[in-house]
């Protein structure tokens, strides 16, 4: 079916293909700051990246000035801080704001420099995650035994809501005799299969049968189909007892990550899983796909978010061994 979508497509291309030239070097195009700010509740420190935008013929040279940068939490101004080398929290030539926030602050941040309109948004932290319970099940799959997660939460019928969730596993190999332990840290892909709330094949994806990818395994979703209802979420991943023999073995644990985003960051998120899965428009049957922003005179996202955690979760015991 893939090969027969391919076909059909190029053979759309060539036919509506022509011969055209135009020059980019009369464009006018504008430099503007790039701003990227995603507050939360988890952490305490709130990172701050800041640069310049290239215009699409080059015109223009970026200037070596630092940026001017205001950051009011509930219309106070805070200390920004920078760091020109990278740390365990943050990447390099970064600007920063110390503090916890928490349900409710509003983030004003403005951002400017020399010769550039002035960059700025603003964005509210957004309500808890409303998680009722959550376990995790052993069932047996299409392909073998499977960890179901069941997540249970109530939506807010008097709000528009936006929600994320994430899946990390950590794989720790110890060895028995001198050699150091290792560590593996990352996001899982779940099956989605019986889950109608993340499961939602239409139009083209359907008839063709197109899986959609994630931006770092968070899965997205909004409360449009269930207006103030409670939901169990069960997505699924393979199971894998870990291995163990003379020489080594392996400890698997879980982490739930559960997400409440702004409008603004939900929006952001979802543009990003739009252009990674426009598979059709990489054929010319659907329209280009651009990021979603909200910064004013800008570039980038100023999008908060309410982030619940679980401790980490010991991998479950196949009790039929």
């Amino acid at each position: 079916m893939r090969h027969k979508f391919i076909y059909i497509a190029s053979l759309l291309i060539t036919l509506s293909s022509c011969t055209y030239e135009f020059s980019i070097d009369d464009i006018e195009a504008k430099r503007k700051p790039v701003v990227f700010c995603m507050p939360n509740t988890l952490s305490d420190t709130t990172l701050i990246q800041v640069s310049q935008s290239t215009t699409v013929n080059n015109k223009g040279t970026n200037t070596s000035d630092k940026p001017d940068i205001t950051f009011k939490l509930n219309g106070v101004e805070k200390e920004i801080k920078y760091t020109d080398k990278a740390t365990d929290l943050l990447p390099a030539n970064s600007y920063y704001v110390l503090g916890k926030l928490k349900e409710g602050d509003k983030i004003d941040l403005e951002a400017s420099y020399p010769d550039m309109p002035t960059a700025k948004s603003s964005t509210v932290i957004p309500q808890a995650f409303p998680l009722d319970k959550w376990e995790m099940v052993l069932e047996n799959g299409s392909y073998g035994r499977e960890i179901q997660f069941r997540i249970s939460f109530t939506d807010n019928a008097e709000t528009k809501d936006y929600y994320g969730m994430r899946i990390v596993r950590n794989t720790v190999t110890h060895y028995y005799g001198e050699v150091d332990d290792e560590e593996k840290i990352e996001g899982i892909d779940l099956k989605l299969d019986e889950e109608p709330l993340l499961f939602n094949k239409v139009g083209f994806d359907e008839i063709f049968d197109i899986s959609k990818t994630y931006y770092r395994d968070i899965y997205l979703w909004d409360d449009t189909m269930l207006n103030g209802k409670s939901y169990t979420l069960q997505p699924s991943t393979y199971y894998y007892e870990g291995y163990n023999d003379d020489e080594m073995i392996e400890t698997i644990k879980f982490k739930i990550c559960l997400y409440r985003f702004s409008e603004e960051m939900y929006q952001y998120l979802k543009s990003v899983n739009d252009i990674n899965n426009n598979e059709l428009g990489e054929y010319g049957l659907a329209p280009i796909r651009s990021h979603y922003t909200n910064i004013e005179n800008g570039i980038g996202l100023l999008g908060g978010c309410n982030i619940y955690e679980t401790d980490w979760i010991d991998n479950p015991k196949d009790k039929r061994n």
